[in-house]
């Protein structure tokens, strides 16, 4: 079964979806519960144009997620299930439902906020997906963007007095980074790389203004991490590494 799954990992990896979606049916038939497989068996069904059976994976994962408490993951989820809407016919009709369900995502930025203004602040975020060594964002460069870590790690690196590159911390699933930027205006403070393939949430300065627009309160929740320098910050790690200097 490792082979094939490989395989079938590989084959997607290199976009040849028809030949990678019945290795990874075959493999979900034997594993239903592995949301890894469904996830991929999603992914080779949009990339094979299947996008109505693609949508119902896509959900099966995302709800998967949510009753582990893994809401981060779910939102990411519905974000890529959202990218082939236009081609689903029925799909958007009706109500819209909510991107998440539990009333406590598992991320510090999530978690303080009241349930409209999480949805408000998600409903403007996009999915973006990074491979192992893409630089996200390099520091002294201007930011207008803030992210949440979906999937995936993220390194964190600062420069150090001499100019060489000083290894921080490494981020993990529902840690989030950039807010500073997109607060304050001023360059980016520390580069980011991704270590391993990473799904962020993304958003744009220009999205959270109009979220706050509508909620204002996701301000002050932002504006309370900054002056608190809460621990799951870039800026918190800089600043402990200059007092130990």
């Amino acid at each position: 079964m490792a082979e094939e799954t490989e395989s079938a990992a590989t084959l997607l990896a290199r976009k040849e979806y028809a030949r990678a979606a019945p290795l990874l049916k075959r493999d979900l038939d034997k594993y239903p519960s592995n949301p890894r497989i469904r996830l991929q068996y999603a992914d080779a069904l949009a990339g094979t144009g299947s996008a109505a059976e693609a949508m119902m994976q896509y959900e099966q994962t995302a709800k998967y997620y949510e009753d582990n408490g893994l809401t981060v993951q779910a939102i990411a989820v519905r974000k890529k299930a959202e990218k082939i809407k236009e081609f689903v016919p029925s799909a958007g009709k009706g109500k819209d439902q909510p991107l998440f369900e539990r009333p406590v995502p598992k991320s510090p930025l999530f978690e303080v906020l009241g349930g409209e203004e999480r949805e408000a602040l998600v409903r403007e975020m996009e999915l973006e997906e990074h491979d192992e060594g893409s630089v996200i964002i390099a520091e002294g460069q201007p930011g207008s963007s803030m992210y949440v870590i979906a999937r995936g790690e993220v390194k964190v690196y600062t420069r150090g007095s001499d100019g060489s590159s000083v290894y921080l911390a490494k981020l993990g699933e529902g840690d989030f980074f950039g807010e500073v930027s997109v607060l304050t205006g001023k360059p980016r403070t520390a580069t980011i790389t991704a270590s391993q393939p990473t799904q962020l949430l993304r958003l744009d300065k220009s999205k959270l203004d109009t979220a706050l627009s509508r909620y204002p309160g996701i301000r002050k929740v932002l504006d309370d991490f900054y002056r608190k320098r809460d621990k799951h910050t870039v800026e918190a790690m800089i600043e402990n590494m200059k007092k130990r200097r």
